[in-house]
């Protein structure tokens, strides 16, 4: 029997899967992030070593196992690139693998193996694609001087909203009023130290954020849907510029955090799609999409 194994390795959790060649899933489980930048080598090691070894728990020695891990950090950094590498070869000795990034093992899931576009919206973002074995990228410049569309970005235009509904530059709306006293302020300069010193300045926890923006939206206040808005027209053209490399139908389609608000972003990012672009929901889950990528790769270039 062969067994294809997928591994999402992403910032806050790395999840496995096991499925057998009948495509029948044979064991999951969960495990604690192991991207190296908040983990040392030891611990991501660990982390690889122990979920493989849960879900081969019941397979038979003598079987084929194969393994794809998509790890977050694994891109165009080389030292990056190095110490992930280093650490796949001591968590997967003795096995066959393959690594890719985090986006792929998405973009495998999304579109079913299939070539086309993924959106990635979550603290950052990216566009993906892939056709003919061909990859192709689009943003994902950092929170600096990009990622538009992102979580960070949406809640950086929430920050800047309420700044502005502060000093009357902005007529004020639901959004001052409700961020005032969800965030307990007992004055309007109060979103200093609460950026600064609750927050730390830190790109995740201010990324966060931004499901205030999306409980505003659901309550129709007026900035708040300006905001999607603006960030679905952003990622829509991350869709686009990737489409260009499609001459025929292309499917497109998402994943990250920013898409818990899908019911407002939608309808608003299909109306700045070109012509061909299909825009569909995800069909499986990156973890999925990894054991897919395994199976695809060792099914073609792996003889017993």
């Amino acid at each position: 029997m062969k067994y294809y194994i997928g591994i999402d390795g992403g910032g806050t959790k790395t999840a496995f899967v096991c499925y057998d060649e009948m495509d029948n899933l044979v064991s999951s489980c969960i495990r604690p992030s192991c991207h190296i930048l908040q983990v040392n080598d030891e611990k991501a090691i660990s982390i690889l070593r122990s979920g493989i070894e849960e879900l081969l728990a019941s397979v038979n020695a003598k079987d084929e196992v194969y393994i794809c891990a998509g790890l977050a950090g694994y891109g165009k950094n080389i030292n990056l690139r190095q110490r992930i590498e280093q650490n796949a070869a001591c968590a997967f000795k003795g096995y066959r693998y393959i690594l890719r990034n985090d986006g792929e093992i998405a973009l495998a899931g999304a579109l079913d193996g299939g070539d086309g576009i993924l959106v990635i919206a979550g603290t950052g973002s990216i566009a993906i694609a892939s056709k003919d074995d061909v990859a192709y990228r689009c943003g994902g410049w950092g929170y600096m001087i990009g990622d538009e569309g992102s979580a960070y970005w949406i809640a950086k235009q929430l920050l800047s909203a309420y700044t502005k509904q502060c000093d009357n530059r902005q007529d004020k709306s639901l959004l001052y009023s409700y961020l005032y006293e969800k965030w307990q302020f007992n004055d309007d300069y109060d979103v200093i130290p609460f950026v600064a010193d609750k927050l730390q300045n830190k790109r995740d926890a201010i990324a966060g954020l931004a499901v205030y923006a999306y409980e505003l939206a659901l309550m129709n206040d007026l900035e708040a849907l300006h905001i999607y808005e603006e960030a679905a027209l952003a990622l829509a053209q991350l869709i686009n510029a990737l489409a260009i490399n499609f001459p025929g139908k292309v499917k497109a389609s998402y994943a990250g955090g920013v898409w818990h608000a899908k019911d407002i972003l939608m309808p608003m990012i299909k109306k700045h799609l070109v012509q061909n672009v299909d825009f569909i929901e995800p069909h499986r889950s990156p973890v999925d999409g990894a054991s897919l990528l395994a199976k695809h790769y060792f099914s073609q270039n792996c003889k017993k």
